[in-house]
């Protein structure tokens, strides 16, 4: 494949020419909103919501800060994948389309098609049983909330959290429950986390978002007396997790309350996005935003995790990855670990046989699939296979 001779060297230090564009992009943002309040007729207006500024100041403060650390804790010396030949191009495109790679179905259309069904209806049917809480913000975000299954458990009830995949750009909060009923059952309360869709956010954005998030459950543990919390992604939603987990998010959320995460679960994760920038299936119009400037940085695979060993043990990792999973997620998924592992900590990788990129997650429902008996005894839960499932 194509690559650039260039190589990306890190300065501990960001520039004071962009230092300087930030402060007058925002200074001039803040201003032109004061002008077309000062034109508003008095007595005649309606109340102006600023949320939204307040999102737009937060992204880019915090985008600012994510790109300073990051290009510090980068490899040094990695060299950014370039434009594919055409040829290239198309195993690409096949190697980044989890549903081509299913069995159960005969065409790729008919595999994500059970899977939103799937995943609506068991959702449907844990959010009309259950005790919950929906819709809690955590940003200012229309989609920057979270739902509560199993608010009636203890206060301190273990906190199992959720994200969910879709490249990014497609599923919901409110479809993404379907795990929540073998671990309500035993007691531990589950939070799904929704997060803004590409690309009305770009990739870069959504990461900070997700930082946001992360520090919101970290605080809800520490508020309620949790003492036990396992993060899970799936796909997009493992690639979110591994990008949140820098040295800048450790940091804000300060000791005490990290080190009540104890388990991070990447499910079938994307944790390069080099390769998927150049492919029309992911990133048509470049809707994530992937540029020279951020792909690495935005590519767990070349992020520095050794902020999270030293004094405290960090979270025990568990990369899992579907036998029908395509060969590029399978090989990511072995070289997370191996790149985890490289920093000192603990990780383990399960390659789930017979599954493919989406069932892996959607027995998740079931008791006796391998991935929630191995939740359930990180949370030193016993096993009831008597307990009913939904199917």
């Amino acid at each position: 494949m194509a690559k650039h001779t260039g190589t990306i060297t890190c300065h501990r230090r960001v520039p004071p020419l962009i230092r300087y564009r930030a402060f007058v992009v925002c200074t001039l943002f803040v201003s032109g909103l004061a002008l077309v309040a000062d034109r508003l007729p008095v007595g005649e207006a309606e109340p102006l919501d600023l949320s939204f500024v307040k999102q737009f100041l937060r992204n880019r403060i915090a985008s600012s800060k994510s790109k300073a650390a990051c290009v510090a804790d980068m490899k040094s010396g990695t060299e950014i994948v370039g434009p594919p030949t055409a040829e290239t191009l198309a195993i690409w495109e096949k190697q980044y389309s989890p549903s081509a790679w299913s069995i159960r179905y005969e065409t790729p259309a008919e595999v994500i098609n059970y899977h939103v069904q799937f995943a609506k209806e068991v959702s449907d049917a844990n959010r009309a049983a259950m005790t919950t809480k929906l819709d809690i913000d955590y940003g200012s975000g229309e989609r920057e909330k979270v739902d509560i299954y199993g608010d009636d458990l203890p206060e301190d009830a273990p906190l199992f959290v959720y994200i969910h995949g879709g490249y990014w750009q497609m599923l919901e909060k409110e479809t993404s429950a379907y795990p929540a009923k073998p671990l309500v059952d035993r007691g531990i309360r589950v939070m799904i986390v929704g997060y803004e869709l590409c690309p009305s956010v770009t990739l870069d954005e959504l990461v900070n978002q997700i930082r946001v998030a992360g520090e919101y459950v970290l605080n809800y543990a520490t508020e309620h007396g949790v003492r036990q919390v396992a993060l899970a992604g799936h796909s997009a939603g493992a690639h979110l997790i591994a990008s949140m987990l820098d040295k800048q998010f450790k940091s804000a959320v300060g000791g005490e309350e990290f080190a009540l995460l104890k388990d991070v679960y990447l499910i079938s994760g994307v944790y390069d996005v080099q390769e998927l920038r150049y492919t029309v299936s992911v990133n048509q119009d470049n809707l994530l935003g992937l540029n020279d400037n951020n792909v690495l940085r935005l590519s767990p695979l070349s992020m520095s995790f050794s902020h999270l060993t030293g004094d405290g043990a960090g979270p025990r990792f568990h990369v899992y990855v579907a036998e029908h999973d395509s060969e590029v997620f399978r090989t990511m998924a072995t070289g997370m670990k191996n790149h985890l592992e490289s920093f000192a900590l603990t990780c383990d990788l399960n390659v789930l046989p017979g599954l493919d990129h989406f069932d892996i997650v959607e027995n998740l429902s079931q008791t006796d699939h391998p991935l929630t008996i191995a939740i359930l005894k990180g949370f030193d839960k016993t096993i009831d296979t008597t307990v009913e499932e939904v199917i």
